[in-house]
């Protein structure tokens, strides 16, 4: 056998064998880095969730804050308005209108007057009959 056959014979299994072992240790150590970064990934999620939990009561106060501060600006303006003098004094609030952000055109059914107050006496249209002339004249 010349060094021709051998090398023949022999390229392929050394080829297959240097394969199989290449495949073996990337397989070891791509599981190791799976590991690793799974469990930094693991961590980087609690340490996120901690972040996200203080940063949320940062934002809780802050919000407070403003509020608050809010609030003093309108009581202070409140008082300092019209010389001192209450301008809603002697006046009652309507009994029930509701929130008008949610009165968007929804009525109860067979109750279109739900949200006005039942005291109201409401305008009078009875001089326009008087100034068309009468049914008469509508007809």
């Amino acid at each position: 056998m010349n060094q021709n056959d051998l090398t023949k014979l022999l390229k392929p299994l050394v080829k297959k064998l240097v394969k199989e072992a290449m495949q073996e240790e990337l397989s070891t150590v791509i599981s190791e880095i799976i590991k690793q970064t799974g469990s930094s990934v693991v961590e980087t999620k609690q340490q996120t969730s901690v972040v996200n939990e203080d940063l949320r009561k940062e934002r809780l106060v802050e919000k407070q804050k403003i509020s608050d501060e809010r609030r003093k600006m309108l009581e202070n303006l409140s008082k300092n308005a019209y010389g001192g003098i209450n301008i809603f004094e002697g006046t009652t609030p309507i009994a029930s209108a509701g929130n008008p952000e949610q009165r968007v055109n929804v009525a109860k059914a067979g109750d279109p007057l739900s949200d006005s107050d039942p005291s109201d006496p409401g305008v009078d249209i009875g001089g326009l009959l008087r100034m068309t002339g009468g049914w008469k004249k509508i007809k």
